[in-house]
């Protein structure tokens, strides 16, 4: 898989990526919203089996790239339900409240939504996923710039490595209703 728009690339995680991803993996400050604080402690062994893992599968994992360098990483699940589960992160600092991650979040979304070979096999309604109630910034971007609805809060519904109960706020992106919105945007995307 390999989608791009101007300077961002999302493409397929390949073994080669096994160094970067695992470095972001157990730095606990990038991995902290996602529930491991302290990283995953994972060897460059297992980051890489978990890359092959995803291989030949109808969900993904990927990079994202920004001006050619790696930036961070999604992935997602097709349910087979007629819904997708995605998750991502800018893992370079540098590179976050610069507007990118919108464009990402949309970029995926359109690839998810219209990808001949995903919905032919998969076809896809909506999209769900949740983020801790206190990532602030990261409602903020699905609320106001993507328009994503609130479906609900989830308390207690996940303890972090350290013991602590997280409380989830979970969205939801219909196929509808993202194609009226990207139909006020008309952007040029890319899909390969």
């Amino acid at each position: 898989m390999r989608i791009q728009e101007g300077d961002i690339v999302i493409r397929s995680a390949v073994p080669e990526d096994a160094p970067t991803l695992n470095r972001w993996w157990n730095d606990g400050r990038i991995m902290a919203y996602a529930g491991y604080p302290d990283g995953l402690g994972e060897s460059l062994s297992e980051s890489r089996e978990v890359i092959c893992s995803w291989q030949g599968k109808p969900d993904h994992l990927c990079m994202i790239e920004i001006d050619g360098r790696p930036a961070g990483e999604l992935s997602y699940r097709l349910r087979g339900d007629g819904t997708a589960w995605p998750a991502w992160v800018i893992a370079d600092p540098s590179l976050r409240n610069k507007g990118y991650g919108s464009r990402i979040i949309r970029l995926l979304f359109h690839f998810i939504f219209s990808d001949p070979k995903t919905n032919e096999n998969f076809p896809v309604d909506r999209i769900i996923w949740d983020t801790p109630v206190g990532n602030k910034r990261a409602r903020h971007v699905y609320e106001k710039k993507i328009g994503a609805r609130l479906t609900g809060i989830r308390e207690r519904d996940f303890m972090d490595q350290r013991g602590r109960w997280l409380d989830m706020a979970v969205y939801e992106m219909s196929r509808e209703r993202f194609m009226q919105l990207e139909s006020c945007e008309k952007s040029p995307f890319m899909i390969e």
